[in-house]
């Protein structure tokens, strides 16, 4: 009787402790769970004292960066490779501004390599010709006019290296063959043009139209008043 009597205490003393654990076990589960209550402190921040600048958000100082232009602006277009191409920008143009000019000015441009004899007169130049025919060289001609008149041309190149080549064979043949870089003044032709405040005028069709053209802004003029301005890069 007595040894039933302790097997029960300890079956019932072993639920208890079982018991005891599980409900440490939820407590500690529930401590986790439950955010612990922060006190949020509101601090009032004092308003700016009169006279003092407020700053600005950046969507108000893009808009006023952009905003349109108080005045009129003056630009040119150019250089135009042709005559036609600046007179079908002016007529494009002018229907949109206020005032506009056409200007035409000159610039150096290098033709190629320049392959060439040398000769004193007329007479001495035709006597290269002979020689050079008996050579059997071909492609040349007597210049008969300018700087280098009675010179005897054996050839013009783009490529220094194919100049060259035909330096050294003309030279290999007896003659004194020189080599320099031949340019000439080409026309180029401008538009420029003075627009109000508000006008768009289509200009990017003539940039399309004629590639290695450019839109510049330039100080604003009178029509045709014989100013020539410079141009600065828009």
């Amino acid at each position: 009787m007595l040894n039933e009597t302790n097997s029960k205490f300890r079956l019932d003393w072993r639920w208890a402790a079982l018991g005891l654990l599980a409900l440490n076990i939820a407590a500690g589960f529930a401590f986790l769970l439950v955010e612990p209550a922060v006190e949020s402190e509101t601090v009032e921040i004092p308003p700016l004292q009169a006279g003092v600048n407020q700053p600005q958000l950046v969507a108000e100082i893009v808009t006023s960066a952009t905003s349109e232009p108080t005045g009129p602006s003056c630009y040119t277009i150019g250089p135009l490779p042709t005559l036609l191409a600046q007179q079908r920008g002016e007529e494009r143009l002018r229907p949109f501004v206020s005032e506009l000019r056409l200007r035409q000015t000159s610039a150096d441009h290098d033709r190629g390599w320049w392959v060439y004899l040398p000769a004193s007169n007329r007479s001495d130049a035709l006597q290269l010709t002979r020689q050079l025919a008996e050579a059997d060289v071909e492609d040349y001609y007597v210049v008969a006019g300018g700087d280098m008149e009675n010179s005897v041309s054996v050839g013009l190149y783009q490529s220094i290296d194919n100049a060259r080549n035909r330096q050294a064979r003309i030279r290999s043949l007896g003659f004194n063959a020189q080599m320099e870089v031949r340019r000439e003044q080409i026309p180029q032709f401008w538009i420029d043009y003075r627009v109000e405040p508000g006008e768009d005028p289509p200009w990017r069709f003539i940039l399309r139209a004629s590639p290695g053209a450019q839109r510049m802004t330039i100080p604003c003029f009178r029509e045709n008043n014989g100013d020539e301005p410079g141009a600065a890069e828009d």
